[in-house]
């Protein structure tokens, strides 16, 4: 009869309980979670520095567009340079600045901040104003003069990334002077 109470009592020795599997799916689960959001982080952190790189681009881009307005009037016989060395990007000037596109050489006022957005074309690989399909940057020019022979030129990109995050606007500025 105790032989037969021995036999009843005894608990299985292989097999795992319920307790032990619920606890090694959550290491499992643990394990598993802190390599993904890494990477979530890494390629987050990745886009926001393609985005920056970007508009760094653009911001420079404008910068040279305003120099080479300015350049290719002072070497031109009859040139507005002198007094209004400034004179082909007048509406620049304005206390809200002005869009340039750089690819059909325009430029147009900013009525009230330049809410203009740029254009990507992928058949050309450039940004502009009229063809391609539309992006989240946005590029305002202001030149300022602080002295007759001298202006502060200070391009502004902002935009906001694919999650509706809106990012600071990267700045770039240059001092312009009148070099005849």
């Amino acid at each position: 009869m105790i032989n037969k109470l021995k036999t009843y009592l005894r608990f299985p020795a292989a097999g795992f309980t319920l307790i032990e599997t619920l606890v090694a799916v959550l290491i499992l689960a643990t394990a598993i979670a802190g390599p993904l959001t890494i990477a979530s982080r890494g390629l987050n952190a990745a886009l926001v520095a393609k985005d920056q790189t970007v508009a760094y681009y653009l911001a420079q881009d404008a910068v040279e567009y305003i120099r080479y307005k300015r350049d290719s009037a002072c070497l031109v016989a009859g040139s507005p340079c002198g007094s209004n060395w400034l004179a082909t990007v007048p509406l620049c000037t304005s206390a809200n600045g002005c869009y340039v596109n750089t690819v059909t050489d325009a430029m147009t006022p900013c009525a009230s901040g330049c809410p203009n957005v740029l254009k990507y074309d992928p058949n050309t690989h450039v940004y502009g104003y009229t063809t391609g399909s539309a992006t989240t940057f946005q590029r305002s020019v202001v030149i300022t003069k602080p002295a007759a022979d001298e202006a502060k030129l200070t391009v502004s990109v902002s935009w906001t990334d694919t999650a509706g995050a809106v990012h600071p606007p990267v700045t770039v500025t240059e001092e312009l002077f009148n070099w005849e």
